[in-house]
């Protein structure tokens, strides 16, 4: 604390407030994995995206690929338990057709995940005997089961036309469903006939309705071209919430899942008040669960912490608590303290801030030498007061009326280290050596 001269103002700064009893995490999954709701989770959010198409080749004409179409979307929000678990299988993407092919180059199927059943994404077409391109494969369905039944497929995308030697003669993946009769994999691309020229067709995505492949077309010219498949149909069931059931536009062979986690503390007020250069801060939970703790920050900007002192929870209590923590070297300027109220599971959460400004103006006493050499602490006092010395930890060591002008007191009694001498109106620092 710096040796300055400061004077207190008693003000109460009362700000009601509340921790936010709900939190959210928000978590990507790109690959296989089994979750188990963990304890505090009381619903959770699930982003469904199916697998990519693949885009159609290109022949020797230099024009664009056909793009492929876009992949199933959900959003549903589902009530869960503790234990409740969550599998997740991400559809794989499906390869794209290959440029100026003979004979070949249908892009590979996306592959699935789930182990119980095909959604694999449809293989393109080949390219023509004579050359052209191949078509793109489709995409793998994405599954999501709750303790073991599904909840959501999202539909693969369908993949691109195989190009002709013609400009835009491949066609895109089409948006829209078309069943593969029961099935849930999507269905192949087809190539031309023998002897003609022309690129495959797109195939189809898997889902809860696998999708047929495109056809091919003959163009103004003398060659074929491929259509675009068609996408995997979506799935969703058992939700409390739908919020989407369509298509994405960019991503694609993922899940997202926010956890909505119920915070163990509800805390109804948090306040600061300065009373003869202490700040006593006082705070009240109505509920607690399974709490561990309250941890006590201070700063002086309100960005960077520091911790000053730990306060014990109730742990489990459904009746109003009381709490209040002293700080009894607080900066001779503005401070700002929040809590950190942190339960036994490892989760935490920060309270609001409250503030209290201890305000510099002319001090009534001095004191040297500092430091003292020989136990003895010379003071000048401009007016009577009553003076207080502490120790570097906050315990009060001597009381003593101080009246206007020199006096010396003995200090050669008390350890080398660091003091302070409190008035009603300043605090000084000093130290013993």
């Amino acid at each position: 604390m710096k040796a300055s001269c400061t004077k207190f103002f008693s003000i109460l700064f009362l700000i009601t407030i509340s921790l936010i009893t709900k939190g959210q995490i928000s978590t990507t999954y790109t690959a296989q994995t089994f979750l188990h709701v963990p304890a505090g989770v009381s619903s959770i959010t699930i982003e469904v995206y199916g697998g990519a198409g693949g885009y159609g080749g290109m022949d020797g004409a230099g024009n664009t690929n056909a793009s492929a179409g876009n992949p199933g979307y959900l959003k549903a929000t589902y009530s869960v338990v503790a234990g409740d678990l969550i599998n997740i299988y991400p559809g794989g993407n499906g390869g794209n057709g290959a440029n100026s092919a003979t004979s070949s180059g249908g892009g590979a199927g996306g592959s699935d995940t789930y182990p119980s059943a095909n959604y694999n994404g449809g293989n393109g077409g080949n390219a023509g005997p004579t050359g052209s391109s191949g078509g793109g494969g489709g995409g793998a369905a994405t599954v999501v089961t709750k303790n073991g039944s599904i909840i959501i497929v999202a539909g693969g995308a369908a993949g691109g036309g195989g190009m002709a030697n013609l400009a835009n003669s491949g066609k895109a993946g089409n948006n829209t469903m078309s069943a593969n009769g029961t099935n849930t994999f999507g269905g192949n691309g087809v190539a031309p006939g023998a002897g003609v020229d022309g690129g495959g067709s797109g195939a189809g995505g898997g889902g809860s309705y696998g999708s047929i492949a495109g056809t091919i077309y003959k163009t103004s010219g003398p060659e074929y071209a491929g259509n675009g498949g068609f996408r995997g149909d979506n799935l969703v069931t058992g939700q409390s919430v739908l919020t989407t059931n369509g298509f994405a536009a960019s991503v694609s062979g993922q899940v997202i899942i926010t956890s909505n986690i119920v915070l163990p503390v509800t805390l109804i007020n948090f306040t600061s008040q300065v009373n003869a250069g202490n700040v006593l801060l006082q705070w009240s939970t109505a509920t607690e669960q399974n709490s561990l703790n309250f941890a006590v920050q201070r700063s002086n900007n309100g960005t960077a912490w520091e911790q000053i002192g730990i306060v014990d929870a109730a742990g489990n209590s459904n009746s109003l608590k009381s709490y209040s923590f002293t700080d009894k070297k607080p900066l001779n300027s503005k401070n700002y303290y929040r809590l950190v109220q942190k339960d036994y599971d490892g989760h935490f959460t920060y309270s609001k801030t409250v503030t209290a400004e201890l305000k510099v103006s002319a001090g009534i006493i001095s004191v040297y030498p500092n430091p003292v050499e020989n136990g003895m602490l010379n003071i000048d006092a401009k007016e009577n007061t009553i003076m207080y010395l502490y120790s570097n930890e906050g315990r009060k060591l001597m009381e003593r009326k101080l009246t206007a002008g020199k006096q010396i007191i003995n200090v050669s009694g008390l350890a080398k280290g660091s003091y302070f001498i409190k008035t009603d109106k300043q605090t000084l620092p000093f130290i013993i050596n």
